[in-house]
Protein backbone atom coordinates (compact mmCIF):
# COMPACT_ATOMS: atom_id res chain seq x y z
CA UNK A 1 0.00 0.00 0.00
CA UNK A 2 1.11 3.53 -0.78
CA UNK A 3 1.16 6.94 0.86
CA UNK A 4 0.14 10.19 -0.83
CA UNK A 5 1.31 13.63 0.28
CA UNK A 6 -0.64 16.09 -1.87
CA UNK A 7 -1.48 19.74 -2.25
CA UNK A 8 -1.93 21.68 -5.52
CA UNK A 9 -1.47 18.60 -7.73
CA UNK A 10 -4.05 16.36 -6.07
CA UNK A 11 -6.11 16.53 -9.29
CA UNK A 12 -3.21 14.80 -11.11
CA UNK A 13 -3.15 11.90 -8.66
CA UNK A 14 -6.83 11.42 -7.77
CA UNK A 15 -7.82 9.75 -11.10
CA UNK A 16 -5.02 7.20 -10.86
CA UNK A 17 -5.66 3.61 -9.80
CA UNK A 18 -3.32 3.56 -6.80
CA UNK A 19 -3.76 1.48 -3.65
CA UNK A 20 -3.56 4.02 -0.83
CA UNK A 21 -3.13 3.40 2.87
CA UNK A 22 -2.76 7.04 3.98
CA UNK A 23 -3.15 10.51 2.44
CA UNK A 24 -1.87 13.82 3.81
CA UNK A 25 -3.25 17.05 2.35
CA UNK A 26 -1.72 20.49 2.82
CA UNK A 27 1.83 21.72 3.24
CA UNK A 28 4.39 20.09 5.52
CA UNK A 29 7.98 20.55 6.59
CA UNK A 30 10.46 17.78 5.98
CA UNK A 31 10.68 17.22 9.74
CA UNK A 32 6.90 16.78 9.98
CA UNK A 33 6.89 14.12 7.26
CA UNK A 34 9.82 12.30 8.81
CA UNK A 35 8.12 12.34 12.24
CA UNK A 36 4.85 11.04 10.75
CA UNK A 37 6.31 8.20 8.67
CA UNK A 38 9.49 7.09 10.46
CA UNK A 39 7.82 3.95 11.87
CA UNK A 40 5.08 3.68 9.24
CA UNK A 41 5.34 0.84 6.71
CA UNK A 42 4.53 1.73 3.11
CA UNK A 43 5.44 0.43 -0.34
CA UNK A 44 5.81 3.86 -2.01
CA UNK A 45 5.39 7.47 -0.93
CA UNK A 46 4.22 9.79 -3.70
CA UNK A 47 5.02 13.39 -2.80
CA UNK A 48 3.44 16.26 -4.68
CA UNK A 49 6.29 18.71 -4.07
CA UNK A 50 3.83 21.61 -3.73
CA UNK A 51 3.00 19.95 -0.40
CA UNK A 52 6.55 20.63 0.82
CA UNK A 53 7.36 23.80 2.66
CA UNK A 54 10.46 25.31 1.07
CA UNK A 55 10.00 23.07 -1.96
CA UNK A 56 12.70 24.98 -3.88
CA UNK A 57 15.30 24.58 -1.11
CA UNK A 58 17.62 21.61 -1.64
CA UNK A 59 17.97 21.23 2.15
CA UNK A 60 14.33 20.08 2.30
CA UNK A 61 15.17 17.11 0.09
CA UNK A 62 18.41 16.44 1.98
CA UNK A 63 16.45 16.08 5.21
CA UNK A 64 13.91 13.75 3.60
CA UNK A 65 16.65 11.60 2.09
CA UNK A 66 18.18 11.09 5.53
CA UNK A 67 14.95 10.51 7.46
CA UNK A 68 12.93 8.39 5.00
CA UNK A 69 13.71 5.43 2.65
CA UNK A 70 14.65 7.39 -0.45
CA UNK A 71 14.23 4.43 -2.80
CA UNK A 72 10.51 4.37 -1.92
CA UNK A 73 9.84 8.04 -2.73
CA UNK A 74 8.32 9.28 -6.00
CA UNK A 75 8.40 13.05 -6.50
CA UNK A 76 5.62 14.65 -8.58
CA UNK A 77 7.16 17.90 -9.84
CA UNK A 78 5.17 20.57 -11.73
CA UNK A 79 6.64 20.99 -15.20
CA UNK A 80 6.97 24.77 -14.69
CA UNK A 81 8.61 24.46 -11.27
CA UNK A 82 12.20 25.69 -10.72
CA UNK A 83 12.83 22.20 -9.31
CA UNK A 84 12.30 20.78 -12.83
CA UNK A 85 15.53 22.26 -14.20
CA UNK A 86 18.52 20.00 -14.89
CA UNK A 87 20.75 21.61 -12.27
CA UNK A 88 18.27 20.95 -9.44
CA UNK A 89 17.44 17.47 -10.69
CA UNK A 90 21.15 16.65 -10.79
CA UNK A 91 21.39 17.61 -7.12
CA UNK A 92 18.46 15.31 -6.35
CA UNK A 93 20.10 12.45 -8.24
CA UNK A 94 23.29 12.94 -6.22
CA UNK A 95 21.23 12.31 -3.08
CA UNK A 96 19.72 9.14 -4.49
CA UNK A 97 16.38 10.45 -5.83
CA UNK A 98 15.90 8.47 -9.03
CA UNK A 99 12.09 8.48 -9.19
CA UNK A 100 10.55 11.79 -10.21
CA UNK A 101 8.08 12.83 -12.90
CA UNK A 102 5.85 15.70 -14.00
CA UNK A 103 2.64 13.80 -14.74
CA UNK A 104 0.28 11.03 -13.67
CA UNK A 105 1.41 8.57 -16.34
CA UNK A 106 4.93 8.94 -15.01
CA UNK A 107 3.75 8.19 -11.48
CA UNK A 108 2.05 4.97 -12.60
CA UNK A 109 5.12 3.91 -14.57
CA UNK A 110 7.45 4.49 -11.59
CA UNK A 111 5.12 2.58 -9.27
CA UNK A 112 5.47 -0.46 -11.50
CA UNK A 113 9.04 0.08 -12.78
CA UNK A 114 11.19 2.13 -10.38
CA UNK A 115 14.19 3.87 -11.88
CA UNK A 116 17.79 2.99 -11.14
CA UNK A 117 20.65 5.41 -11.63
CA UNK A 118 21.02 4.16 -15.21
CA UNK A 119 17.68 5.68 -16.21
CA UNK A 120 18.51 9.17 -14.86
CA UNK A 121 22.27 9.26 -15.50
CA UNK A 122 21.79 11.51 -18.56
CA UNK A 123 20.45 14.22 -16.21
CA UNK A 124 23.31 13.94 -13.73
CA UNK A 125 25.99 16.60 -13.96
CA UNK A 126 28.76 15.80 -11.44
CA UNK A 127 31.75 18.10 -11.50
CA UNK A 128 34.82 16.39 -12.93
CA UNK A 129 38.23 17.94 -12.29
CA UNK A 130 40.91 18.22 -14.96
CA UNK A 131 44.36 17.26 -13.71
CA UNK A 132 47.67 16.57 -15.48
CA UNK A 133 48.36 12.88 -15.98
CA UNK A 134 51.81 12.35 -14.47
CA UNK A 135 53.61 14.09 -11.59
CA UNK A 136 56.70 15.96 -12.73
CA UNK A 137 60.01 15.65 -10.87
CA UNK A 138 60.29 19.42 -10.54
CA UNK A 139 57.11 19.68 -8.43
CA UNK A 140 57.68 21.28 -5.01
CA UNK A 141 58.50 18.77 -2.35
CA UNK A 142 56.34 18.39 0.73
CA UNK A 143 57.72 20.11 3.86
CA UNK A 144 59.77 17.79 6.06
CA UNK A 145 57.42 15.76 8.25
CA UNK A 146 59.23 16.76 11.43
CA UNK A 147 58.55 20.43 10.68
CA UNK A 148 55.25 22.19 11.47
CA UNK A 149 52.98 22.49 8.45
CA UNK A 150 50.90 25.55 7.67
CA UNK A 151 47.16 24.90 7.62
CA UNK A 152 45.73 24.42 4.16
CA UNK A 153 42.33 24.91 2.57
CA UNK A 154 40.83 22.88 -0.26
CA UNK A 155 41.76 24.03 -3.75
CA UNK A 156 39.07 24.44 -6.40
CA UNK A 157 39.82 21.09 -8.02
CA UNK A 158 36.18 20.04 -8.30
CA UNK A 159 36.77 17.15 -5.89
CA UNK A 160 34.83 17.00 -2.66
CA UNK A 161 33.91 13.33 -2.75
CA UNK A 162 36.75 11.05 -3.89
CA UNK A 163 36.21 7.36 -4.58
CA UNK A 164 39.04 4.85 -4.30
CA UNK A 165 38.68 1.47 -6.01
CA UNK A 166 40.90 -1.63 -6.10
CA UNK A 167 41.35 -3.03 -9.61
CA UNK A 168 43.61 -5.91 -8.59
CA UNK A 169 42.66 -7.83 -5.45
CA UNK A 170 43.82 -6.16 -2.26
CA UNK A 171 45.46 -3.23 -4.05
CA UNK A 172 45.32 -1.14 -0.88
CA UNK A 173 42.29 1.15 -1.15
CA UNK A 174 41.32 0.79 2.51
CA UNK A 175 44.76 1.62 3.90
CA UNK A 176 45.31 4.43 1.40
CA UNK A 177 42.04 6.07 2.41
CA UNK A 178 43.09 5.87 6.05
CA UNK A 179 46.42 7.55 5.27
CA UNK A 180 44.79 10.20 3.06
CA UNK A 181 42.31 10.98 5.81
CA UNK A 182 45.08 11.37 8.39
CA UNK A 183 47.09 13.63 6.06
CA UNK A 184 44.13 15.86 5.25
CA UNK A 185 43.27 16.15 8.94
CA UNK A 186 46.88 17.14 9.63
CA UNK A 187 46.23 20.10 7.34
CA UNK A 188 43.26 21.15 9.53
CA UNK A 189 40.69 19.83 7.04
CA UNK A 190 37.59 17.90 8.07
CA UNK A 191 37.20 14.45 6.51
CA UNK A 192 34.71 11.58 6.60
CA UNK A 193 35.67 8.18 5.18
CA UNK A 194 33.01 5.71 4.03
CA UNK A 195 33.31 2.09 2.90
CA UNK A 196 30.60 0.29 0.94
CA UNK A 197 29.56 -3.31 1.71
CA UNK A 198 32.56 -4.10 3.93
CA UNK A 199 33.49 -3.73 7.59
CA UNK A 200 37.26 -3.19 7.52
CA UNK A 201 37.30 0.40 8.80
CA UNK A 202 36.52 -0.84 12.31
CA UNK A 203 40.08 -2.14 12.63
CA UNK A 204 41.53 1.38 12.43
CA UNK A 205 39.53 2.48 15.51
CA UNK A 206 39.23 5.98 14.07
CA UNK A 207 36.39 8.48 14.29
CA UNK A 208 34.55 9.43 11.10
CA UNK A 209 35.36 6.14 9.36
CA UNK A 210 31.96 4.65 8.62
CA UNK A 211 30.92 1.30 7.13
CA UNK A 212 27.69 1.35 5.15
CA UNK A 213 25.89 -0.46 2.32
CA UNK A 214 24.88 0.39 -1.22
CA UNK A 215 21.36 1.36 -0.13
CA UNK A 216 22.57 3.92 2.43
CA UNK A 217 25.72 5.36 0.85
CA UNK A 218 23.92 8.37 -0.69
CA UNK A 219 22.37 9.25 2.67
CA UNK A 220 25.74 8.94 4.43
CA UNK A 221 27.28 11.30 1.89
CA UNK A 222 24.52 13.83 2.54
CA UNK A 223 25.04 13.53 6.31
CA UNK A 224 28.65 14.54 5.74
CA UNK A 225 27.66 17.65 3.79
CA UNK A 226 29.55 20.00 6.13
CA UNK A 227 33.02 18.44 5.86
CA UNK A 228 35.78 19.46 3.47
CA UNK A 229 36.29 16.02 1.93
CA UNK A 230 34.56 12.63 1.77
CA UNK A 231 36.67 9.59 0.88
CA UNK A 232 34.80 6.49 -0.29
CA UNK A 233 36.18 2.95 -0.41
CA UNK A 234 33.93 1.76 -3.26
CA UNK A 235 34.83 -1.94 -3.21
CA UNK A 236 32.45 -3.51 -5.80
CA UNK A 237 30.00 -0.59 -5.82
CA UNK A 238 29.63 0.81 -9.36
CA UNK A 239 27.22 3.77 -9.17
CA UNK A 240 28.92 7.13 -9.90
CA UNK A 241 28.32 8.84 -6.56
CA UNK A 242 31.73 10.55 -6.34
CA UNK A 243 33.13 13.67 -7.99
CA UNK A 244 36.14 11.64 -9.07
CA UNK A 245 37.57 8.13 -8.64
CA UNK A 246 41.13 6.79 -8.50
CA UNK A 247 41.80 3.18 -9.50
CA UNK A 248 44.54 1.19 -7.76
CA UNK A 249 46.60 -1.55 -9.35
CA UNK A 250 49.18 -3.62 -7.48
CA UNK A 251 51.60 -4.59 -10.28
CA UNK A 252 52.84 -7.95 -9.02
CA UNK A 253 52.87 -10.72 -11.62
CA UNK A 254 50.42 -12.92 -9.72
CA UNK A 255 47.93 -10.08 -9.12
CA UNK A 256 48.01 -8.96 -12.75
CA UNK A 257 47.66 -12.50 -14.10
CA UNK A 258 44.68 -13.15 -11.83
CA UNK A 259 43.13 -9.88 -13.00
CA UNK A 260 43.55 -10.73 -16.68
CA UNK A 261 42.19 -14.24 -16.16
CA UNK A 262 39.10 -12.75 -14.55
CA UNK A 263 38.61 -9.80 -16.91
CA UNK A 264 40.61 -9.41 -20.13
CA UNK A 265 38.93 -6.12 -21.09
CA UNK A 266 39.67 -4.31 -17.83
CA UNK A 267 42.42 -2.05 -19.20
CA UNK A 268 40.31 -0.87 -22.12
CA UNK A 269 37.71 0.32 -19.60
CA UNK A 270 40.36 2.15 -17.59
CA UNK A 271 41.49 4.33 -20.49
CA UNK A 272 41.12 8.00 -19.59
CA UNK A 273 40.64 7.24 -15.88
CA UNK A 274 42.95 8.07 -12.99
CA UNK A 275 44.92 4.83 -12.63
CA UNK A 276 47.51 4.58 -9.86
CA UNK A 277 50.12 1.88 -9.44
CA UNK A 278 50.15 1.19 -5.71
CA UNK A 279 52.69 -0.70 -3.60
CA UNK A 280 55.10 -0.30 -6.52
CA UNK A 281 58.72 -1.42 -6.41
CA UNK A 282 59.02 -1.14 -10.18
CA UNK A 283 61.75 0.88 -11.85
CA UNK A 284 60.81 3.81 -14.06
CA UNK A 285 61.50 1.60 -17.07
CA UNK A 286 59.18 -1.10 -15.73
CA UNK A 287 56.45 1.49 -15.09
CA UNK A 288 56.77 2.81 -18.65
CA UNK A 289 56.66 -0.72 -20.04
CA UNK A 290 53.56 -1.56 -18.00
CA UNK A 291 51.81 1.60 -19.21
CA UNK A 292 52.57 0.74 -22.84
CA UNK A 293 51.51 -2.90 -22.54
CA UNK A 294 48.26 -2.00 -20.77
CA UNK A 295 47.56 0.83 -23.22
CA UNK A 296 46.77 3.33 -20.46
CA UNK A 297 48.34 6.49 -19.12
CA UNK A 298 49.17 6.34 -15.43
CA UNK A 299 48.03 9.12 -13.14
CA UNK A 300 50.45 8.38 -10.30
CA UNK A 301 52.82 5.78 -8.85
CA UNK A 302 52.95 5.04 -5.11
CA UNK A 303 55.58 2.93 -3.35
CA UNK A 304 54.74 0.57 -0.46
CA UNK A 305 53.60 2.79 2.44
CA UNK A 306 53.84 2.52 6.22
CA UNK A 307 50.33 3.28 7.53
CA UNK A 308 51.71 3.96 11.03
CA UNK A 309 53.16 7.32 10.00
CA UNK A 310 52.56 10.25 7.69
CA UNK A 311 53.93 9.95 4.20
CA UNK A 312 55.38 12.46 1.78
CA UNK A 313 54.02 10.32 -1.06
CA UNK A 314 50.45 10.60 0.23
CA UNK A 315 50.81 14.36 0.64
CA UNK A 316 52.06 14.72 -2.93
CA UNK A 317 49.24 12.52 -4.27
CA UNK A 318 46.67 14.75 -2.55
CA UNK A 319 48.39 17.82 -3.98
CA UNK A 320 48.39 16.24 -7.43
CA UNK A 321 44.65 15.64 -7.09
CA UNK A 322 44.22 19.32 -6.18
CA UNK A 323 43.02 18.54 -2.65
CA UNK A 324 45.99 20.22 -0.98
CA UNK A 325 48.13 23.17 -1.94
Amino acid sequence: MNVLVVNQQENVLSPLNIEIIKTLRGTFTADELISTFTNFFFARMIIDITALQNQEDIVTYQKLSIGLPIDKIILLIPANSPVANNYFLSKLISMGYYNFTTNGDGVMYLLNTPNTYKEVAHLHQPEVPVTPMMPQPQQPMMPQLNQPMAPSVPMHSGIRTLGVKDVTDGAGATSLIYMMKKELEAQNLSVVALEVEKREFAFFKESNMISTDKHSIAQEIMKAAGVNYILVDLNDYEEPICDDVIYLIEPSVIKLNKLMLRDRTVFSRLKGKKVIINKSILSQGDVKEFSQEAGIKLFYVLPPLNDRERSRDVYELLAHLGMLK
